[in-house]
């Protein structure tokens, strides 16, 4: 998967917008255009895939237009023109539809062949595209012809878009090609699911793409909050699933929720307990710090995970870096 990256911050003030321009022309066939005597701060990460073009990017105040010379380039992509969240709007204007003012959560879509423009509005303005091939794409959906007159919201397939997009533009390094065409079918899925898709296809998408993208927005849950008291019940109430689908979707890959959760605690621990200092942190605190609220259970547990008591495996990494001569950094209590 290629990943192109481009900032302004590389260009005197007074250059920005011509770089911007060279570079936007390049990459989307789109032009750039900013208030005059103003220098416009553009910072842009792009991923491709097969089938997909992903761009996230944050800019100050400007137009940018794909006029009647630039849709001539053949490029008729379904594009999902997202705003993913932080401050400012932008106003989508699209040739024979009504203009669209997106605020953080709302998507337009829209077809590469039409005219348009966007306007953004603030000094750092959040935007997301994701394009989708449309010999790819349309032979799946119901029906296009309604799909440009209006604001898409928040909805859980449209968040998981989002997710996925912003998580492949955060991330520089490649993605080996299994990896690619995994995450390249389940965008292409949640695609359909958002706009439409025909019920021959409708059925696969809900039941693959769906369940991994709630099961990875659940992980990501749990890894953000195992430190304090997490239930099933409060995932499903966040999540809008029952506590029973959330116990499949662990079941399905051989695990538990529990036991997801115990891990993540457990590994928190043993991380802490032989981090390098000359103050060792006391068990009871590492226990409390990393979600466990009773002392007993945290000792059976640690003790049945790593073979070894949690005040043990704290002693010997405090006596194997003293052996290897290296002195541990000073703890803070």
């Amino acid at each position: 998967m290629a990943f192109i990256s481009f900032s302004t911050n590389q260009f005197e003030p007074e250059d920005r917008l011509e770089a911007a321009q060279e570079a936007y022309g390049a990459m989307a066939n789109v032009e750039l255009h900013a208030q005059k005597n103003t220098h416009p701060d553009i910072q842009t990460r792009v991923r491709l895939l097969p089938g997909v073009s992903i761009a996230h990017v944050t800019t100050s105040s400007l137009k940018a237009t794909r006029g009647k010379r630039q849709v001539t380039d053949g490029n008729d992509d379904i594009t999902f023109l997202i705003h993913p969240g932080g401050s400012g709007v932008w106003q989508s204007n699209l040739q024979s539809n009504p203009s669209l003012l997106c605020v953080p959560g709302s998507a337009r879509v829209v077809m590469n062949y039409q005219s348009g423009s966007v306007d953004f509005q603030g000094d750092s303005v959040e935007f997301l595209s994701v394009a989708f091939s449309r010999s790819q794409l349309a032979p799946f959906l119901q029906s296009s012809n309604k799909l440009y007159d209006h604001l898409f919201h928040h909805n859980e397939t449209l968040n998981h878009i989002t997710r996925i997009a912003l998580d492949l533009t955060q991330q520089s390094n490649d993605i080996d090609n299994a990896t690619t065409m995994q995450i390249t079918r389940q965008l292409f899925d949640l695609a359909c699911l958002t706009l439409g898709s025909k019920r021959s296809v409708g059925f696969h998408a809900s039941r693959s793409s769906l369940k991994k993208a709630r099961l990875k927005a659940i992980k990501i849950d749990i890894n953000t909050h195992f430190r304090l008291p997490l239930s099933l019940d409060d995932l499903a109430l966040r999540h809008k699933v029952s506590t029973s689908y959330i116990r499949s979707l662990f079941r399905d890959e051989g695990t538990s929720f529990t036991d997801y959760l115990l891990e993540k605690r457990l590994t928190s621990a043993l991380n802490e307990l032989t981090s390098p200092s000359l103050t060792p942190p006391p068990v009871q605190e590492v226990a409390f710090r990393s979600g466990f609220n009773n002392l007993s259970w945290f000792y059976n547990a640690f003790k049945a995970r790593f073979g070894m008591p949690p005040g043990e495996a704290r002693e010997l990494a405090q006596i194997s870096l003293l052996q290897q001569g290296e002195p541990p950094n000073q703890h803070l209590p």
